[in-house]
């Protein structure tokens, strides 16, 4: 299996970091700009370092999505993909079972911890691309081109 250099756009890391930093920097700007009264009665003012962090995180997340299918697609054998994709869908099933069984807390605990990366694992997992359609992809086309209508007249008019 040869892995491919991730291809994630500069302009969406250098965006992350901006947003993060202004997130960070946002909060003890607008404190220091306000009064307490203010901050109480505008709750948009105490949201921007929230959301600018938060957004910067789900672009992460987009950027890891990104990387993780330009290097994977197309290189994981169908059998791999498919016991990987069965794992990940376990660990959802088993996280949902813990979450909702009433007897035992720590298995809330852990099912919450659980369905929450088998989740965000999956999601990444979704966007790769097994090996085996790629090739079932090229047969296709190939039958198709090969067998179009234009090629069969002209083949056998001549």
């Amino acid at each position: 299996m040869k892995l491919s250099r991730p291809k994630v756009p500069v302009v969406l890391l250098v965006i992350i970091v901006v947003l993060f930093i202004l997130g960070l920097l946002a909060g003890p700007f607008i404190s220091s700009r306000t009064t307490p009264e203010q901050l109480a009665d505008n709750v948009l003012l105490n949201a921007i370092p929230f959301l600018l962090i938060f957004v910067s995180i789900l672009l992460a997340f987009i950027a890891l999505i990104v990387a993780v299918g330009s290097m994977l697609n197309n290189n994981v054998p169908a059998r791999i993909y498919k016991i990987i994709e069965s794992l990940l869908i376990a660990g959802i099933v088993l996280g949902v079972v813990g979450m909702f069984q009433p007897w035992v807390f720590n298995a809330y605990k852990y099912g919450f911890m659980l369905l929450l990366f088998s989740l965000l694992i999956f999601m990444v997992w979704s966007h790769v691309a097994p090996r085996q359609e790629m090739v079932q992809q090229e047969k296709e086309i190939g039958v198709m081109v090969e067998g179009t209508p234009d090629t069969i007249q002209n083949s056998s008019g001549s």
